[in-house]
């Protein structure tokens, strides 16, 4: 697989005239002579044997199979087996130092209590919300009470005050006409003597 670049140095010639080639090839044909991505520079475009022969007019020459022999060699040293048995670790060692962590010995007793604790609270706010639901109940049911007798008594108490006054104002002329009526007979009898002798 070769770029166009590739192949202009291997045939020693500009990359121009590769391009030219390759136009003159696709004319030819009448088709274009596609390329595929490089596995591992996706910018550039590679191409295959048959695609070079194509632009080149030239066919690729097969490889020449070569046999060669590989020795991997021995250059180790071969080390005493470790000994493993009764290692001891503390894992703090693999701690950081600067971080030490807070714990409960029992942390389920510890929410345990937390729970019964709070059930006892929930328990009682609902019982002082519920209390607190009656009294306003019957707080309304006597404020309803009140709030029709107060009426009524606003009521009554304008009724008294223009009864009152009525009767008042007729008791005051009752009395002056008793009071006239009184002074007109007091007037028609002879005059008192006061024992000197003289007219009172």
């Amino acid at each position: 697989m070769q770029t166009l670049n590739d192949i202009a140095s291997s045939l020693g010639v500009s990359l121009q005239t590769v391009y030219n080639r390759k136009a003159n090839a696709e004319q030819r044909l009448g088709r274009k002579i596609e390329g595929t991505q490089h596995p591992s520079d996706k910018r550039k475009v590679v191409y295959d044997a048959d695609a070079i022969a194509l632009i080149t007019g030239q066919p690729m020459q097969p490889i020449e199979a070569v046999e060669v022999t590989v020795e991997t060699g021995n250059h180790c040293s071969k080390l005493a087996k470790p000994e493993m048995n009764r290692l001891s670790f503390s894992l703090e060692s693999f701690r950081s130092d600067d971080v030490e962590a807070l714990v409960f010995d029992n942390s389920d007793d510890i929410a345990d209590q937390f729970l019964a604790v709070a059930d006892q609270l929930v328990g009682a706010m609902d019982i002082d919300i519920e209390k607190r639901e009656q009294r306003l109940k019957a707080t309304k049911a006597a404020q309803n009470k009140v709030a029709t007798k107060a009426q009524e008594l606003k009521l009554e108490q304008r009724l008294y005050r223009d009864r009152a006054k009525d009767i008042d104002s007729a008791q005051t002329d009752e009395t002056q006409s008793l009071q006239d009526a009184v002074k007109a007979l007091q007037s028609l009898g002879k005059p008192q003597t006061s024992p000197s002798g003289s007219a009172v």
